[in-house]
């Protein structure tokens, strides 16, 4: 599906907005931009929201594929990684660390594979949901099959992002949502959960954190020990402003670091994975870990078309085959006309609620330099390039 946003009248906009963003019940169709609270809100552009608690083709959890090869070619584990609606926002990995393991210390082949991806049905004693989107890690004889997915969008410039998540499993394996840009240094916004690590920790990080000579650079991360247990349910927030990154576990501000905030447009990636190393530790054989998702939102701006580099540094409509999309191009805005808010009055999760309606009524100020991105389908038109973009 293609679209170019810019070039369609104002009712068929509508019209194309209602025929995808089956996940929105209420205000999004009128919004304009989006608002998050707290002492990193901003403003953005666009809205995702991704919702895998109810989904039709949950099934039974696949079996491990023993293959380093064949794990890395095997298709997607239903229909559901094959339709619009994923493959619009995301990529399923499939490569492997074997020409870097000599640059690192890991101690273990690692493959990421498409099998580890997979809608999940509950066992859980919750009525509010009967699946969820799980990815695995799994040590077998030979290598660590990993799982990872990355936005399809490259040119997030600024963000706040949410899942509703848990880890399980054992010892050995690193979970992680962070933003990544492929240059030198690396520039990254993180939250990484150690399975060998307490059950209360959760390491918050803007990278680089280690120094040129591999010293950790204390002001660019923070170990977070909260009253929480990673392995329940728990709602992660990670806002990527111009001069700070800041967390959020349950609505409540965790860490804030401004060392090392990225600078350029990044993608998103969502995986976990291990490696034998010394940072997620070596995994048993036979023994495996689960990151769970009941659903991701996300709002924010981005700084050009549709694409990017891609995470191993190869242009991604080559590699990805992305659909195309236009719009946030640079000319003057019109501003937030209608603003709707992703924190407050919120009445359905992912539905975002309608703030005020300043249509007719002159331009809204804008928070210079903020960013933002959601997981519902909405392209936000008439906001399409602040004088930062």
């Amino acid at each position: 599906m293609s679209l170019t946003i810019l070039k369609l009248p104002s009712s068929l906009l509508l019209l194309a907005f209602l025929a995808t963003a089956n996940a929105q019940k209420q205000n999004g169709e009128e919004c304009t931009c989006f608002r998050t609270n707290g002492h990193s809100s901003g403003y953005f552009t666009s809205h995702r929201f991704h919702d895998f608690r109810n989904v039709q083709s949950g099934g039974d959890i696949p079996d491990l594929i023993t293959d380093a090869t064949n794990s890395s070619l095997v298709g997607a584990t239903s229909d559901f990684f094959l339709g619009d609606a994923w493959t619009s926002d995301w990529t399923i990995q499939s490569w492997t660390n074997a020409d870097s393991r000599a640059d690192s210390d890991a101690t273990v082949l690692m493959v990421n594979s498409p099998n580890n991806v997979y809608i999940e049905t509950s066992t859980d004693n919750d009525s509010s949901y009967s699946t969820y989107l799980t990815l695995r890690t799994a040590r077998l004889a030979d290598f660590q099959s990993a799982a990872e997915f990355d936005s399809t969008e490259q040119n997030f410039h600024h963000l706040s992002a949410r899942f509703l998540a848990r880890v399980t499993g054992s010892a050995g394996a690193c979970a992680g949502l962070f933003t990544y840009l492929s240059s030198s240094p690396v520039q990254e916004a993180d939250i990484e959960i150690l399975t060998s690590g307490p059950r209360n920790r959760v390491q918050y990080t803007n990278q680089p954190s280690l120094n040129k000579h591999g010293d950790v650079e204390t002001k660019a991360t923070v170990n977070g020990t909260q009253d929480l247990d990673w392995s329940e349910w728990n709602i992660y927030r990670m806002d990527w402003m111009p001069k700070m990154t800041s967390w959020y576990v349950n609505g409540i501000s965790v860490a804030n670091i401004s060392y090392h905030t990225p600078k350029d447009p990044a993608g998103l990636i969502i995986n976990m994975w291990g490696d034998g190393g010394s940072w997620t530790g070596e995994m048993e054989e036979f023994d495996r870990a689960m990151l769970n998702i009941q659903w991701m939102e996300v709002a924010f701006n981005v700084s050009g078309d549709y694409g990017g580099k891609s995470k191993r540094g190869v242009d991604g409509e080559e590699r990805m085959g992305w659909v195309e999309r236009r719009g946030l191009e640079k000319r003057k805005s019109k501003g937030c006309e209608v603003v709707c808010s992703l924190d407050e009055d919120v009445n359905v999760t992912g539905t975002p609620a309608l703030l005020y309606n300043n249509t007719g009524m002159g331009v809204l100020g804008w928070k210079e330099g903020t960013g933002a991105m959601g997981w519902l389908p909405v392209l936000v038109v008439g906001l399409v390039g602040f004088g930062w973009l």
